[in-house]
């Protein structure tokens, strides 16, 4: 199964830029320019595999839609990172706290990028996949956070 990611950023190059890594690696992508028109596919397309998310953005802004991913049924457990110019440690962890799943600063490149999609992607099981050991697929960059969030929900799935 090809995972599809939705990129959200206004900044054409970099999203072009974003598109043209993620399809080398073999993702289908799925773009969005601004707030108003990710916010319109969360009514309209089945939901993708991931979502890279800018903060900045017009219309909606970036929290503002990650938050509407969290409240959406089908959208609340897709895996988000955030994509930003903007790494001051408060907006870091204030994104996390709203529901980010990671957070990458684009100044690290695309390799911290890819690592961290290819790795929410391994932890996030598919329909059609089924990952044994979810907490060893946390990104670097966040790993007690996405860990402590992992080993939560397999607790409620055990629960359940």
């Amino acid at each position: 199964m090809k995972h599809e990611i939705l990129v959200v950023e206004d900044e054409q190059d970099t999203a072009d830029l974003l598109k043209r890594v993620l399809e080398r690696e073999g993702f289908s992508v799925l773009q969005a320019k601004d707030g108003r028109q990710a916010s319109t596919l969360v009514g309209t397309v089945r939901p993708p595999s991931l979502i890279l998310l800018d903060l900045v953005i017009p219309y909606v802004s970036g929290p503002e839609l990650l938050k509407l991913f969290r409240h959406h049924p089908d959208w609340k457990d897709i895996p988000v990172i955030v994509v930003s110019a903007d790494h001051y440690e408060p907006d870091i962890q204030r994104a996390l706290r709203e529901g980010a799943t990671a957070y990458v600063t684009k100044q690290k490149g695309s390799a911290g990028l890819l690592q961290a999609v290819k790795r929410l992607l391994a932890a996030a099981p598919a329909q059609d996949q089924i990952v044994a050991d979810v907490a060893s697929a946390a990104p670097q960059t966040r790993r007690v956070s996405m860990r402590r969030r992992l080993q939560s929900s397999q607790k409620k799935k055990r629960a359940a």
